[in-house]
């Protein structure tokens, strides 16, 4: 089993085993998910697995064959394996889910894997800085906050000496950081890494606030319920709030401001809602729907008056399911939910 510790602090166990085919692949690893999943299984190194490809992808232990001498304490380490310090177990409590953790905030790995979710497409989308490039940077002492990325021309003269780099790598790296400084709201509040507010969320809180961070920030402090936002709840509504709490996070939200300018809201080309059956309603996507991508297909459904939403639940109003559909499929089908095919739901609103 394989530990390494996430952006977030948990430490994410990977089971690496001997290579088997599947489906014609040669499979090797497969996430093991948190401490209740291995708990579930009694998997401990050595034993013998039954693996599967869900949906035709994924890696999936699905059973050990080898159950009877588990102990939980002599799997997981005690410390954690990228900066050294005690690791703790959350979680487990009343059937809840158990993870190990990482305390650490400037553990190497997690601060890597922050920057990663920082620069990549969904977040800011600065083209050019690999995780290698960023490590790089980190371990030379060029970043130390986000904010850094945007002073990276202080080191030019040691960049452009680097390997793999040279005045041309360097003037491309620049420029797309320089184009990152254009963003939107959602792209803003998705760079932060909130837990659990992603580019769905954004793009609700985004449209709640009309794309105003000053809005937002009011909102924050006039203490607004964000549970009674669509796909929103009391955790989400907790984890702004504990966010916000942390003077660390308030000063890299508010410095960061410095360097970036929001765009205003794109005026949305609805379709008339007299012509649209989808006005006001809550839709799940599930599956590729093409030729659309996750963000595309989500665009659309905002386009039509109606709130694209990540997860199925009560509010769910239909589901779009298309090629290789998840487990949101079933779970619809188990609420009597309304589950359209990507045609029928292209054909509702005259595409």
């Amino acid at each position: 089993i394989e530990w390494t510790p996430t952006r977030t602090g948990e430490i994410s166990p990977v089971a690496v085993f001997d290579t088997v085919e599947i489906d014609g692949c040669a499979v090797s690893r497969a996430s093991l998910h948190n401490l209740s999943f291995i708990e579930g299984l009694e998997l401990m190194p050595g034993n013998r697995i039954l693996v599967s490809k869900r949906n035709m992808i994924i890696p999936h232990v699905e059973e050990n064959l080898d159950r009877g001498s588990f102990d939980l304490q002599s799997v997981i380490p005690a410390k954690c394996p990228c900066c050294g310090e005690p690791t703790r177990i959350h979680g487990g409590q009343e059937g809840g889910t158990k993870t190990l953790f990482c305390d650490n905030e400037h553990c190497e790995t997690r601060r890597l894997r922050q920057f990663v979710h920082f620069v990549g497409e969904k977040a800011m989308n600065i083209e050019g800085l690999s995780e290698a490039t960023l490590e790089k940077f980190i371990g030379c002492g060029f970043l130390h906050s986000f904010m850094d990325i945007y002073q990276l021309d202080r080191y030019q003269k040691q960049i452009v000496r680097m390997e793999g780099f040279g005045e041309k790598s360097w003037q491309r790296l620049w420029d797309a950081i320089q184009r990152s400084r254009n963003t939107t709201f959602e792209r803003y509040l998705t760079a932060m890494d909130i837990p659990m507010i992603g580019n769905t969320a954004s793009r609700t809180l985004s449209r709640q606030f009309n794309a105003s961070l000053d809005a937002f920030e009011i909102a924050i402090f006039q203490q607004f319920d964000f549970a009674q936002l669509p796909d929103f709840g009391e955790t989400m509504h907790k984890n702004i709030c504990d966010w916000f709490q942390s003077e660390e996070n308030w000063y890299t939200w508010s410095e960061l401001r410095n360097f970036v300018t929001i765009a205003p809201p794109a005026p949305s080309a609805s379709v008339p809602a007299s012509d649209n059956p989808f006005a006001g309603k809550t839709l799940v996507v599930t599956g590729k729907v093409e030729p659309y991508t996750r963000n595309g297909i989500n665009e659309k459904i905002e386009s039509l008056g109606a709130h694209a939403g990540s997860s199925v639940s009560s509010k769910t109003d239909y589901l779009i399911c298309g090629e290789n559909a998840g487990s949101k499929l079933e779970k619809a089908r188990s609420m009597g939910v309304n589950v359209l095919s990507p045609a029928e739901f292209f054909s509702m609103i005259g595409a």
